[in-house]
């Protein structure tokens, strides 16, 4: 957990599931000492293709790198969108040099967090959700996830329960697409970055459920991790919670 002068507590945690031999997500929450803002990644290597894990690092490497070489008070969209298609590129440019035939690639929520805005970019179905009780629905999803046409109605009929799908990511393609949006960050708001695994099994009522709780960002996350483990998760769960450091 950290807070610093952009009033966040923040906390995060990834769980390699009961199934998988390694976990091939990777999480970054970079909060700069004496910075005006705070960095909050997750990478979820795609599933059905080699070396997700190696992916999902770099992704969250080069993040870091970017982050480290920019003063926090110039993290906006454009810091963010650069970041993200260069370490698209170094990704990308990997699978060149070593001609593999199924490329390695991962998905990617990045939030940014000032005093007073929220700036995100994601590319897959890793996800960032707002939670506040003066809002109705009081839980919703801010980002898009990236996924072929129709692949709702086939995973409904039980198609790809094992793989994952996604119509965008990194590394995967030398153009990165990527949704990108900056809003106003409410201090009653409660803020959740998730890999799949987190949300698979779990409804939005039961992460409602969860985020509205009087608890610290650190308990929310066990909280959250041990539930989509009880609930039959077997896939790698990566969350990051995030609230105004006034709230508990």
């Amino acid at each position: 957990m950290s807070i610093n002068s952009a009033r966040l507590e923040i906390a995060g945690e990834s769980n390699i599931g009961p199934v998988r031999h390694h976990n091939e997500d990777s999480f970054l929450i970079y909060t700069p000492s004496g910075g005006e803002a705070v960095l909050a990644v997750i990478a979820d290597g795609i599933g059905g293709h080699s070396r997700g894990e190696v992916a999902s690092y770099i992704c969250c490497r080069q993040l870091l790198i970017a982050a480290k070489k920019t003063p926090s008070m110039q993290w906006d969209e454009k810091f963010l969108s650069n970041a993200l298609i260069a370490a698209n590129e170094y990704i990308f440019g990997f699978n060149i040099k070593s001609r593999r035939i199924r490329p390695m690639g991962c998905t990617v929520v990045a939030a940014v967090f000032t005093a007073d805005k929220l700036i995100f970019a994601n590319a897959g179905d890793s996800r960032i959700y707002e939670y506040n009780p003066e809002y109705f629905p009081a839980l919703r999803q801010l980002s898009t996830d990236h996924r072929p046409e129709g692949f709702e109605e086939l995973y409904r009929q039980g198609a790809f329960r094992h793989a994952s799908l996604v119509s965008r990511s990194m590394g995967t393609a030398k153009e990165l697409q990527l949704d990108l949006h900056t809003l106003p960050r409410d201090k009653k708001s409660r803020y959740l970055l998730c890999s799949d695994g987190l949300y698979n099994h779990l409804p939005d009522q039961v992460l409602a459920g969860i985020l509205q709780e009087d608890t610290s960002m650190r308990s929310m996350v066990g909280k959250l991790l041990r539930s989509a483990l009880l609930a039959g998760e077997k896939d790698n769960i990566s969350v990051i919670c995030a609230a105004d450091a006034g709230e508990k």
